[in-house]
């Protein structure tokens, strides 16, 4: 198994290239003179010809997520940040006559790329800046990002298929416990929307988060199925799939 690599200098080298991804001080005027940012380069390995170079914003490392992390024989992730917060993951394929790259933002909360039982490419991405203006606090939505290849395209694209079902559930059952319904209901109900192709219905999750709203909704407000419903309305505007209501009859 390959290991990953820490050092806020990383280099690895893989089909005649060598990537090489480390710290740098801006020399450049603006408000980032003078701070440490970041600097990727791949070159030929065999003659040193320099390939790419990037001169970004983003300063190597994302806490727990090293800076360069060799997933496969072909494939590379690095994860950089802006002053701590904002981290971006970058796929880098090493191999053919060009290197391929894909980018996706994790923003406030990185995590590392995984490599799943069909090979495939998968990041945990989870955003709170949705429906600003409605909703107060951070509210957590996540989406699952699954790296999408073939001959005309090479990038990360939401995935809400079964393959993922399971990193939805994950997140569902962990937001269910850190909070009452009430206080994270929009993000518990895009989690089970974005489960729905899982083998396990949502049904249940329904009800139950119901079952629990009941006693905290205001006489004269909405039911607590009609402020669900809502919810199940607004979500599949910010990318979530529609609720298939034929999957639980009777329940709105």
């Amino acid at each position: 198994m390959l290991a990953s690599i820490t050092a806020h200098a990383a280099d690895v080298t893989r089909h005649g290239y060598t990537l090489r991804y480390d710290d740098r001080i801006e020399a450049a005027g603006g408000d980032l003179q003078g701070a440490t940012v970041g600097r990727i380069r791949i070159t030929r390995a065999g003659d040193e010809t320099l390939v790419w170079q990037e001169n970004t914003p983003l300063q190597p490392g994302c806490g727990a997520v090293p800076a360069l992390t060799v997933l496969n024989d072909s494939f590379v992730a690095l994860c950089g940040h802006l002053g701590g917060r904002h981290y971006t993951q970058r796929i880098i394929l090493l191999e053919g006559n060009t290197p391929g790259m894909a980018s996706v933002d994790q923003y406030d909360a990185p995590s590392p790329v995984r490599v799943e039982g069909d090979g495939a490419l998968a990041i945990d991405v989870v955003r709170r800046d949705l429906f600003p203006g409605e909703l107060t606090g951070p509210h957590y939505f996540p989406t699952v990002y699954r790296l999408h290849r073939d001959a005309v395209t090479f990038g990360f694209v939401p995935s809400f298929d079964a393959a993922s079902a399971g990193r939805y559930w994950q997140h569902y059952h962990a937001t269910r416990q850190a909070a009452p319904a009430a206080a994270v209901l929009p993000e518990l109900l895009a989690s089970l929307l974005a489960a729905q192709s899982g083998k396990q219905p949502i049904c249940g999750e329904l009800d139950a988060i119901a079952s629990e709203l009941q006693g905290g909704v205001a006489p004269q407000g909405p039911g607590a199925r009609a402020l669900m419903l809502d919810w199940l309305r607004k979500l599949p505007a910010a990318g979530y799939p529609p609720f298939d209501g034929q999957a639980c009859p009777g329940r709105f």
